[in-house]
């Protein structure tokens, strides 16, 4: 676990000092949310699970944001987030809990850009690491890492729409929506069945102009 956080550590680094060796460096961003999930399940006959629903959890992210212009922004990112969904079997309530550890870019279009407000929309790519997984069946819970349940990494694209309001020169309070689609299948079993990882996510967080 220690070698994937200090790879990730590196990761977003190499970004940070490249950007400002071509003085590209613009933001730093803090942000933190809830995360509301739930899986695309289709069954070998191509059905899908009507009882499966949304689950809340929690987002963590940090961003460097390197400008490109006066219109365009890429910010690749190291993220935490809580993802899985709810659903029941024979009255007995079913949860699933996935914690992701990963790495991303987002690409951010500045619509509206004046000196007290941004408007931006964009599009996300990242790639996610399982730290922990979960599965509860009414008192019994199971661990889907023990059990080699749920693939270890995950592949997922996105939209998002960005807002930052100005405080002072340099700090912005900064608002952001996501939604998120998994491209792989998450559960190792093959079987026809197939599951990916869906979610909306609602950030609040501040950010600092360099």
């Amino acid at each position: 676990m220690k070698k994937i956080i200090f790879s990730l550590s590196l990761f977003a680094l190499s970004f940070g000092s490249k950007a400002q060796d071509g003085k590209l460096v613009q933001q730093v961003n803090f942000n933190a949310g809830k995360t509301f999930s739930s899986f695309l399940y289709t069954d070998a006959n191509g059905n899908k699970d009507e009882n499966l629903s949304y689950r809340s959890g929690n987002t963590y992210n940090l961003s460097i944001g390197l400008g490109f212009g006066s219109k365009h922004l890429l910010r690749p990112e190291i993220q935490y987030s809580e993802l899985g969904a709810t659903s029941s079997f024979l009255d007995a309530p079913l949860d699933w809990k996935l914690n992701y550890l990963g790495v991303g870019a987002t690409y951010l279009y500045k619509a509206l850009n004046k000196e007290t407000i941004s408007l931006s929309p964009g599009v996300i790519v990242g790639y996610e690491y399982l730290l922990k997984g979960e599965q509860t069946v009414g008192n019994t819970r199971y661990d889907l890492n023990q059990l080699d349940a749920i693939k270890t990494w995950d592949l997922n694209t996105g939209l998002l729409l960005n807002s930052r309001f100005k405080v002072t020169e340099s700090l912005y309070l900064n608002f952001e929506y996501r939604f998120n689609i998994g491209l792989n299948q998450i559960e190792n079993q093959d079987q026809g069945e197939k599951s990916k990882n869906i979610g909306h996510k609602a950030l609040l967080g501040l950010s600092f102009n360099l």
